[in-house]
């Protein structure tokens, strides 16, 4: 047998490299793997100390999923991850307090909230990826894994009447100087002015103050709405949840946005109602109150007239969520 001749140089020989990293591919092959995926039809794995691409199918799946790879480039989704498999891949990665501020398409973006891991640092806002049941001001965990922050958990150590505050004062276009909640930090506040000017309107304020938006007065008046004027709304989940509710006279309260539904609290009259309906088409998914079973029937403006009808002879029996059961 021929001895392997020493490196005389100490570096690591490049041939043993390249085999240990063909050994890796083959064990990388045998194998399922986690990965959260977004939209587009890739994931990154580490292959040794090599990350590296991989081409999924289906390609428009976005979560976290269990792949079996098919070849050293693609691989199939096999099922969803547990929240345990998910819990254990996110405990890798350095934890990140962020402070959700707007959405971008279909992305939110967050910015950087006090506390954390010190050693990562945020400038402007950065998008939170795989991120559901959040809303505009929620302060959230994130982990970071190098390159994308991925959403966690809402953070549970904060006090989450601040951001429902923010959100009613947003709502009624109340300016960043007049807030009047004790508590707030310098984050939530920054967060608050940046979608109030988005939702006041560059050249409206600038109107108004005779000054730039950007360097707002020290005490400025909330914008008042000329007559027949509808505020502006910067969120275009919102804009089309508002839109749809107020065409059959309801008035959108909250939201709460999943993969493929909204989570919509509104109010007719003066009662409060919440249901849940697709995203595609805002057809319903659970009413929130008995339909026998007929709620995909109906699409959110049209559920308006039913609980109206429902409400004047006194029919209307709450499920889901914030009733019974549904099955019962």
């Amino acid at each position: 047998m021929m001895a392997r001749r020493k490196n005389p140089s100490g570096n690591p020989n490049v041939e043993d490299l390249l085999n240990r990293f063909a050994a890796e591919e083959e064990n990388f092959l045998r194998r399922e793997f986690l990965a959260p995926a977004m939209r587009g039809g890739s994931v990154r794995v580490r292959i040794g100390r090599v990350a590296c691409k991989i081409q999924i199918e289906p390609d428009n799946f976005a979560g976290w999923g269990i792949f079996q790879p098919t070849s050293h480039t693609h691989a199939r989704l096999v099922r969803r991850a547990s929240l345990s498999e998910r819990r254990t891949y996110l405990d890798l990665f350095p934890a990140v307090r962020l402070i959700v501020c707007r959405r971008q398409g279909n992305t939110w973006l967050a910015a950087a909230a006090s506390g954390g891991d010190s050693r990562i640092r945020i400038e402007g806002m950065a998008p939170l990826r795989l991120a559901e049941e959040i809303q505009v001001f929620d302060c959230v965990r994130a982990r970071y894994d190098g390159s994308h922050f991925w959403f966690d958990e809402l953070e549970m150590r904060h006090d989450p009447a601040a951001a429902a505050y923010l959100r009613t004062a947003l709502n009624h276009d109340i300016a960043p100087d007049e807030l009047e909640r004790p508590g707030l930090t310098g984050e939530e506040r920054a967060v608050y002015e940046l979608n109030y000017w988005e939702s006041v309107g560059e050249e409206e304020a600038a109107d108004e103050s005779g000054r730039s938006p950007r360097s707002p007065p020290h005490r400025r008046r909330s914008r008042r709405l000329r007559p027949g004027e509808e505020p502006v709304e910067a969120d275009p989940v919102r804009r089309r949840l508002r839109a749809s509710l107020s065409h059959a006279g309801a008035q959108l309260v909250d939201y709460l946005e999943r993969s493929d539904s909204f989570r919509v609290s509104f109010r007719v009259g003066e009662r409060s109602f919440t249901s849940t309906v697709a995203k595609e088409d805002l057809t319903v998914q659970v009413a929130g109150i008995c339909l026998n079973g007929e709620d995909a029937k109906f699409d959110l403006a049209s559920l308006i007239g039913v609980l109206r009808e429902g409400e004047q002879n006194d029919e209307l029996y709450a499920v889901g969520d914030d009733g019974m059961d549904e099955e019962e």
